[in-house]
C-alpha cells in the first residue's frame, strides 16, 4: 500500500510540475494575442492614452506625491494637454510597468507554490512543526 501512495504521489508530482513548466514557457507578451483589443494597428489613441494616466494620477498615492513635488491636479491635465501624441502615448505605455503593490502574477505564483507544498505534505502524511 505503501509504494501505491509513493507511485500515486510521483506522479501528480511529475504531472504538475510539467504542466507549470508548460504555462511558465509561455511569454507574457503572447497572452495578449489571445484576446482582441479592436485595435488591429497596435496604435494608441489619444482618449485611451488620456484615461489610462488619468486613473493612475487619481490614486491617492500618486496624488500625494505630486502635492509634495508642488503641483496641483489642474497644473498636471494642463501640463498632460500639452504634450503631442506620440509623448502621451510613450507616458501611458510607461504607466503599464508600474507595479504599485508589486507584480500580481508573483504573488499568485508564490501563493499557488504554497498551497501544492502543503498539499503534497498532507498526501504524505508530513507535519510542518515551526519552532
Amino acid at each position: 500500500m505503501n509504494w501505491v501512495r509513493n507511485w500515486r504521489t510521483k506522479q501528480i508530482s511529475v504531472a504538475l510540475i510539467m504542466g507549470l513548466f508548460i504555462i511558465g514557457s509561455i511569454p507574457a507578451e503572447s497572452m495578449a494575442y489571445m484576446a482582441g483589443s479592436g485595435n488591429l494597428a497596435g496604435a494608441s489613441t489619444r482618449a485611451a492614452d488620456m484615461d489610462k494616466i488619468q486613473r493612475v494620477l487619481e490614486s491617492k498615492l500618486v496624488a500625494q506625491k505630486l502635492q509634495q513635488a508642488g503641483l496641483s491636479m489642474p497644473e498636471v491635465k494642463s501640463r498632460m494637454e500639452k504634450l503631442s501624441d506620440q509623448e502621451l502615448h510613450s507616458f501611458a505605455k510607461q504607466v503599464d510597468t508600474l507595479y504599485p503593490g508589486g507584480d500580481l502574477g508573483v504573488i499568485i505564483a508564490i501563493r499557488v507554490i504554497a498551497i501544492l507544498v502543503v498539499v503534497f505534505l498532507k498526501i504524505q502524511n508530513k507535519k510542518i512543526i515551526i519552532q
